[in-house]
């Protein structure tokens, strides 16, 4: 394929709205040498180049630290013969619509979040992430790789001509940054909420407007009054995004122990390569899922000084909204499922992996 445009790739990057990144003219610099990121060693006989646009930016250490070091390892396992580039969010394409732009090869990788696919995937409703269902990263990773999900998502999106290369598991998700107190579920009404999934759902329920946003643009809606709140992954999340800066208030607890980002490639580009190097982009991606989990649970602790030094009050909802938010998913979950046969597989599976790991004995584990 031929190179992206210089031009184009210029004006795509003013995209990326961190402060710290400077504006240049573009004349043939990677992305890294913009955005102050340390560029994976170039292989010396690499025989496969990939560029890879990540929906997390600056300011987050999976694009400085833990992409970067995704890149490398795949390099060095495959003993040089995978070189991979990466984007911040909306280089190259628009960040929802990444799957599409890997379908179609205008970016050859992509790392997102399953539920940002559902347009095209209902499934990834329920794959993305269920409240309160599972409460540690190896009931997400047996859930994956045991019971079966990641057979049946890789089986789904290869119709869209994608190889799904794995979960990412992400950290807590469903607390809420916010201009204004939230302190009860009513005081949600009237709010205008960035949120998704069934997360969103459940706001609906108490008078909350939800709004649909790429995470580049929280800063700036939060900070003109856009929207009054945002989920937005956990306290880690919050902070990365520098979110606590223009909202004072902050709710939770998280509903969601750990959601489901993924990472993905053109199917065509996947195929083209030895079996080896599959199976060392397959492994790499396993290891990536677990120190992002691993990365941000320290993260988010460290995350909650930040906030309090910065003036952010922080609650929590009381047990008995917390219990309404558990009863109001039994029930939404299956009203909103739809009627497909992925969706139909993917709660089978997830529903039954539940049913097992509640055969242990409340208390033992």
């Amino acid at each position: 394929m031929s190179d992206i445009d210089d031009k184009r790739l210029a004006e795509n990057l003013k995209a990326v709205k961190r402060r710290h990144i400077v504006t240049a003219a573009v004349t043939g610099a990677s992305v890294f040498a913009l955005a102050g990121v340390p560029e994976p060693a170039h292989a010396q006989r690499a025989q496969f180049r990939f560029r890879l646009q990540s929906f997390l930016g600056p300011g987050w250490a999976e694009w400085e630290t833990l992409l970067p070091r995704y890149a490398q390892r795949i390099n060095d396992m495959s003993g040089g013969r995978i070189q991979i580039q990466i984007f911040p969010p909306a280089a190259l394409v628009p960040t929802f619509e990444m799957l599409d732009g890997v379908s179609r090869r205008v970016i050859d990788m992509a790392y997102g979040a399953q539920l940002y696919w559902r347009g095209r995937f209902p499934f990834t409703q329920w794959t993305w992430g269920i409240p309160f269902l599972f409460n540690k990263v190896e009931e997400y990773d047996y859930l994956w790789f045991e019971a079966g999900l990641n057979d049946l998502v890789t089986e789904a999106f290869a119709t869209a001509g994608v190889q799904f290369l794995g979960p990412i598991y992400s950290d807590d998700w469903g607390s809420t940054i916010s201009r204004r107190p939230i302190r009860r579920l009513d005081d949600f009404r009237g709010l205008r909420i960035r949120s998704g999934g069934i997360g969103g759902e459940l706001w609906k329920q108490f008078g909350a407007s939800i709004v649909t946003l790429p995470g580049e643009e929280l800063y700036t809606a939060l900070s003109t009054g856009v929207i009054d709140g945002a989920n937005w992954g956990s306290p880690y999340g919050m902070v990365a995004t520098k979110l606590h800066e223009v909202a004072k208030f902050y709710t939770g607890p998280s509903i969601i122990h750990a959601d489901a980002e993924d990472m993905f490639i053109n199917k065509a580009a996947f195929d083209g390569m030895p079996k080896e190097l599959q199976v060392a982009m397959l492994t790499a991606t396993r290891v990536f899922a677990l120190e992002r989990y691993s990365y941000a649970v320290g993260a988010s602790a460290r995350a909650f000084k930040t906030m309090r030094d910065a003036g952010v009050e922080t609650m929590v909802l009381p047990p008995e909204d917390v219990q309404r938010l558990r009863d109001l998913t039994k029930e939404l979950v299956p009203r909103l499922a739809g009627d497909d046969a992925y969706t139909r597989r993917a709660l089978q599976i997830i529903n039954d992996t539940r049913a097992l790991l509640d055969q242990w004995p409340k208390g033992f584990l």
